[in-house]
């Protein structure tokens, strides 16, 4: 049998309807979970709790509920020591995965036994799936190397990883709004392999203010809080990497209309 745990964290801003067709889009795999850990990041909504309570009935949903919020990287990483298989697939509560993304990652994993995570292509909407706003293309192979250390190049809502290895890492970690980025560059500085996969595997919604929820000094500070515990581990060019975090960091401080334009010029390169 294939065993493999599917892991999200919930909380109380996150709109029950787009959680619905979330857990349906994993009703709809080909290949189905042995267990979907679902973290509660502080109480939920009415809602939230009327749907696990429709969803508890169709999948084998697990629940760890956190008293308060305490952010994603606390929350995944009490729902990552509760998944008790090794694979273990990242799903966001608000996004679609195509019908046969487990089962494309899983084959992946068990064919290239040297990768530690794995993860794909996104494509973007904003309220209707059928009309695609944006591609979120990572990078392939050798690729990731070259540009780890200047953008993010893993799509965090489409990652299978091995639980071993992101243990191995040291878990996720507070870092707002980077936690996930945090993780991959510490388990590249540990010599794991990381890879993509040529295919878009999960349909992300963005919503409008998307931007919006990316810029502003919080982010900024954010940035320079990333760059100081990025450049604290043993990798090389440093003082390049440095430059490109504090050029990132001030480009968090830009009106919406540029950092737009300065997110598109970073996709295409």
């Amino acid at each position: 049998m294939n065993n493999f745990s599917v892991l999200m964290s919930l909380y109380q801003g996150e709109d029950a309807q787009f959680f619905s067709e979330a857990l349906q889009s994993i009703e709809t795999q080909t290949m189905q979970p042995t267990e979907i850990i679902v973290v509660h990041d502080g109480p939920l909504t009415k809602e939230l709790y009327d749907t696990l309570d429709i969803w508890r009935e169709k999948l084998p949903i697990k629940e760890i509920a956190l008293a308060e919020n305490q952010g994603l990287g606390v929350a995944l990483n009490k729902g990552l020591d509760a998944c008790s298989y090794e694979i273990v697939a990242r799903v966001d509560t608000d996004d679609i995965n195509l019908n046969e993304r487990f089962a494309i990652q899983y084959q992946f994993m068990m064919e290239n036994l040297d990768v530690e995570l794995c993860s794909a292509h996104i494509a973007e909407f904003d309220n209707d799936i059928s009309v695609i706003s944006g591609l979120r293309k990572v990078p392939l192979s050798d690729q990731i190397e070259k540009v780890i250390y200047r953008r993010n190049p893993i799509n965090h809502m489409a990652v299978m990883f091995r639980k071993s290895a992101v243990i191995k890492a040291g878990g996720y970690q507070h870092m707002p709004y980077m936690e996930d980025y945090y993780l991959w560059v510490r388990m590249h500085a540990k010599g794991m392999n990381i890879a993509n996969i040529d295919d878009v595997l999960v349909y992300a919604r963005v919503g409008n203010g998307m931007l919006e929820r990316r810029q502003g000094y919080k982010y900024y500070r954010s940035e320079l809080r990333f760059m100081k515990q990025l450049l604290k581990l043993p990798i090389k060019d440093k003082s390049k990497i440095a430059m490109i975090f504090l050029a990132r960091a001030h480009m968090r401080l830009l009106p919406t209309k540029i950092l737009g334009n300065f997110y598109k010029l970073v996709r295409q390169s």
